[in-house]
């Protein structure tokens, strides 16, 4: 009996290993949802386009601009984003135009893999000024 749950334990760990390494989906494109938080403070909001690019241990998105409007207070999501898998996503970089000059206060971005179901969380917490300008935030 020991044996047999030695066995058992071991071909689920190496099932387990094996679904790690397999594509989101076959063609190798996966679909992300990025989700903004922008914070409730006053003069948060933003009518200045957002640009954000996910970057991967297998690559990255390159710059995705958002054209809409970033309400005080409000969580939103965009998508679907399809791309080929760019890996685990260790970071992104998220940036503002600067055409409307009005400051924005990001709380954080989530971007979601829908075929892994995995969700990034990457914690801004910053204002961005007036002006165009593009920061680099870690995400886990």
């Amino acid at each position: 009996m020991k044996i047999r749950t030695v066995l058992v334990s071991a071909a689920l760990a190496v099932l387990g290993s094996l679904t790690a390494v397999v594509p989101a989906s076959a063609d190798g494109i996966s679909t992300y949802y990025l989700t903004f938080r922008t914070g409730n403070l006053p003069n948060a909001d933003t009518e200045d386009a957002v640009r954000v690019t996910m970057f991967g241990t297998e690559g990255q998105s390159g710059p995705m601009q958002i054209d809409r409007d970033f309400r005080r207070g409000e969580t939103w999501t965009s998508g679907p984003h399809r791309h080929p898998s760019f890996g685990t996503i260790g970071y992104i970089s998220l940036g503002k135009s600067g055409r409307e000059k009005d400051a924005w206060f990001s709380e954080y971005v989530d971007i979601h893999e829908e075929a892994t179901g995995r969700v990034y969380h990457c914690v801004v917490n910053e204002w961005f000024p007036q002006e165009s300008l593009t920061r680099f935030y870690a995400c886990s």
